[in-house]
């Protein structure tokens, strides 16, 4: 018998330490449910060797030394049990940092009294050995640390067992069965450690570890069979309160009725007491969000939240809430987090319309603002000029002090220009070291002179790069008509051209006037 039960807990500690490891292995993708259940194992099978080391032991010193280590399992094993049934009951939101402690307390507690065994004897009065049973076994009084611990265990283990007889009758009829496995699972240790807390099993043997090691099991049931750990969640509080959209429930009257953390995280002026109030009172910094509940709604909705650091996107839709009968219960609304496909697409209009190293238009879109200036122009009957750039022996440059060096100079250039120009003004890189300047509403002549001023601002430059002090020079061909008449862009453009090569024939570093 003896031999019998030591290989039973033995097999038992394996099983448990298995399960601990599987468990961890799948945290990931369960999260703290399977940590818990990871830890609330390895406590099983700790307490497992332990008492099968207690059993095989001779000698009373031997037997209080396998009982110290024993706790180390047990005190930590009915915690972590409990945060385990609050995890997959729907009630995480419930484990905080202050309940934890609350939970952890007295387990700590009475670990630090069961070490001291052998000195002290506060959590086992009269340690002793017994030998009226076929093998000596650990015996002690009973008093007031085994009733305390009794019944913290207990209410613990109760509490477990509660929460998964709601989960049982709640659950939908596919999740009921492993509902059950948890329920079966929880009530057995609990009924194995009451009948030894209170002296009912024979030879004063402890039936728990075996009695856990048969939950631990039915667990292994769940892992591989029903896959406990990684079906959608059991409960609506995890569902709702675990969502990364945000989530607003409205009733047919428009009152606010709930709402996640993640929709208050997305709307910083959503607070608990909007709760009960219509969506227009409640909400009123939300304004878009009133669209969604006209009678012909547009299906969704844009908000844009600005904080200090950034704004973020957010998309919103409307669907009505129905209950089992098809009826109309209230509405949901629903907000997705737009911000980084909003991002992307800017970033790729950025990429599609300005140029990648100096941050002005590229060609193609500068002409496609250009043509739609000369459309105005020539409609209102306002003036125009085009600038046309070239950076004077640019290859130079290159040649000097290598391409990064060109490369700087360029930025340097046009981040300077564009500080000098009107925000109307429109600016854009042909190619190369060339540059286009559009000036709506300025005739050639003040062209000319803001020509001059980018000049000898460009001529006065310098451009520290890697230790070395770069200078430029550009030649400036100008253009311009009032009004432009039947002109077009090519037409200004070819203007500007020949101005520009008049620039660089006459000695460069210059400003040339070509008109029509």
């Amino acid at each position: 018998m003896r031999l019998t039960l030591v290989v039973a807990l033995f097999i038992a500690a394996a099983i448990a330490a298995f399960l601990s490891f599987v468990a961890w292995r799948r945290r990931g993708t369960a999260g703290r449910p399977a940590i818990y259940m990871s830890i609330c194992m390895a406590g099983v099978s700790v307490y497992c060797f332990g008492y099968a080391m207690e059993v095989a032991s001779n000698t009373l010193p031997e037997m209080m030394f396998w009982v110290r280590f024993e706790h180390w399992g047990i005190q930590f094993l009915v915690p972590t049990w409990l945060l385990f049934s609050l995890c997959v009951a729907g009630k995480e939101k419930l484990i905080t940092p202050k309940l934890i402690a609350a939970v952890f307390t007295l387990p700590f507690i009475f670990f630090l009294i069961t070490q001291t065994l052998g000195w002290l004897n506060l959590g086992h009065p009269n340690p002793r050995l017994d030998t009226s049973g076929p093998f000596p076994t650990f015996a002690y009084d009973r008093g007031l640390f085994i009733y305390v611990s009794v019944a913290y265990e207990s209410l613990y283990m109760a509490i477990s067992t509660a929460l998964f007889t709601v989960l049982l009758f709640q659950s939908a009829p596919a999740f009921r069965a492993q509902a059950g496995i948890f329920w079966v699972a929880s009530l057995i240790p609990w009924c194995t450690a009451l009948l030894f807390n209170f002296g009912v099993t024979p030879y004063h043997l402890d039936l728990s570890p075996l009695a856990l090691s048969v939950s631990g099991l039915m667990f292994a049931l769940g892992f591989f069979k029903f896959r406990l750990l990684d079906i959608v969640p059991l409960a609506r509080d995890m569902v709702f309160e675990g969502m990364h959209d945000g989530v607003l429930v409205l009733d047919t009257r428009d009152r606010i009725i709930d709402f996640n953390p993640h929709l208050q995280a997305m709307l910083p002026a959503v607070s608990k007491t909007a709760v009960g109030l219509p969506i227009s009172e409640g909400l009123v910094d939300y304004p878009a969000l009133f669209d969604l509940l006209k009678e012909d709604p547009a299906g969704m909705v844009e908000i844009v939240v600005i904080d200090e650091q950034s704004a973020h996107y957010y998309r919103g839709t409307l669907t009505p809430l129905l209950n089992w009968r098809k009826r109309v219960m209230g509405k949901i609304i629903t907000l997705y987090d737009d911000t980084q496909v909003k991002q992307l697409l800017d970033q790729l209009e950025q990429l599609a319309t300005h140029d990648g190293l100096t941050g002005v238009y590229n060609r193609r879109h500068f002409n496609e603002l250009a043509c739609k200036e000369i459309y105005r122009a020539r409609r209102y009957g306002k003036a125009l000029s085009l600038i046309m750039l070239d950076v004077d022996h640019f290859k130079l440059i290159n040649d000097t002090f290598g391409h990064m060096a060109g490369d700087a100079a360029l930025k340097a250039l046009a981040e300077t220009f564009q500080g000098m120009l009107r925000q109307s003004d429109i600016i854009g890189r042909f190619g190369g070291e060339e540059f286009v300047i559009l000036l709506p509403e300025i005739e050639p002549v003040t062209a000319v002179s803001i020509s001059e001023k980018l000049r000898s601002v460009l001529e006065q430059m310098w451009i520290e790069y890697e230790g070395h002090a770069l200078d430029m020079r550009a030649s400036f061909g100008v253009t311009g008509v009032v009004p432009p008449g039947e002109v077009v862009l090519e037409d200004l453009m070819r203007y500007a051209d020949r101005a520009l090569y008049e620039a660089k024939e006459t000695g460069r570093n210059r400003v040339c006037l070509l008109t029509p």
